[in-house]
């Protein structure tokens, strides 16, 4: 082989290995661009579903027929019980009765945001929804409704006044939370129970606002439902409640505020003479 034959065949023998090793290099990682090499662009998160929209009052009006109850005090007659104490003091087995009464007759217990909810935005509620309210703050609702409650799977809204809280015969402050941590609902029923439709102007902040915030404290997250004391309500009360944070407030028997229904939702009271079919019967006649 002369001198120009090697240096030919050697030449080529050099392209032969530098076409190996371009075949041997790596291509695009996956996931990455033939082109680039980089990772293709994120798709773009989908868009968050646009918040529910509030109904008007005539919507809200014409939702209002979920039977809401007000209990007060679960426990025995005493002899110096006045004859109107006397119809708003459930005996504990009077209670239980009623609660079965509930139960066989297939209602469904909702707590107090989740009633709201479907006033305000229509959103869908159990069959045959009730709604269970106690106000006051009597110890009873801790020793009493707590486990008559979980023992019909229940559950209740509770509005303590918070003047009483860890006074004898009332809720501590420690068994409100217990309540709130049994997934009950713990709402508002002013410091020291005023009438707020005759209410002294600078009284607003004290039977409003402050318990509000003390019981928030209390439980941990805001509370934003209120209870009318006596059930009396004036157009300045339902401005001041809204102006203090409440998003709804409950009343008694007088007819919703047609501009205002989520500051006057309708309960009643059954008094401790209704036995099962008493209450069901009045709660289909009412609402």
């Amino acid at each position: 082989m002369d001198r120009r034959t090697f240096l030919a065949a050697g030449v080529a023998g050099l392209a032969a290995l530098a076409g190996c090793s371009a075949d041997r290099s790596p291509g695009p990682r996956a996931g990455t661009t033939a082109r680039t090499g980089e990772l293709p662009a994120p798709s773009p998160a989908p868009a968050p579903p646009p918040p529910p929209t509030p109904g008007t009052p005539q919507e809200i009006l014409a939702r209002s027929t979920v039977p809401v109850l007000c209990f007060h005090q679960l426990r025995e007659f005493r002899p110096d019980d006045s004859p109107y104490a006397r119809t708003i003091i459930t005996p504990p087995a009077v209670f239980t009765a009623q609660l079965q009464a509930l139960r066989d007759g297939g209602y469904t217990t909702v707590p107090g945001p989740a009633l709201i909810d479907h006033l305000q935005f229509g959103i869908p509620l159990p069959e045959r929804p009730v709604l269970l309210t106690f106000d006051d703050g009597s110890v009873t609702h801790h020793s009493v409704a707590l486990p008559a409650l979980q023992q019909f799977g229940f559950v209740g809204t509770f509005f303590p006044m918070t003047v009483v809280l860890d006074k004898p015969d009332w809720l501590s402050r420690e068994q409100v939370r217990d309540l709130d941590r049994a997934g009950m609902t713990i709402g508002s029923h002013t410091y020291d129970h005023q009438r707020l439709d005759r209410l002294p102007a600078d009284q607003w902040d004290i039977q409003l606002a402050e318990p509000a915030a003390e019981l928030a404290e209390v439980v941990g997250h805001p509370v934003d439902l209120l209870a009318y004391p006596n059930g009396m309500w004036s157009p300045e009360a339902l401005d001041r409640a809204a102006a203090a944070g409440y998003r709804a407030a409950f009343q008694l028997s007088d007819p919703q505020d047609v501009q205002h229904p989520l500051l006057t939702v309708r309960r009643i009271m059954p008094p401790p003479t209704w036995d099962g079919p008493t209450l069901l019967a009045r709660m289909a006649s009412d609402f």
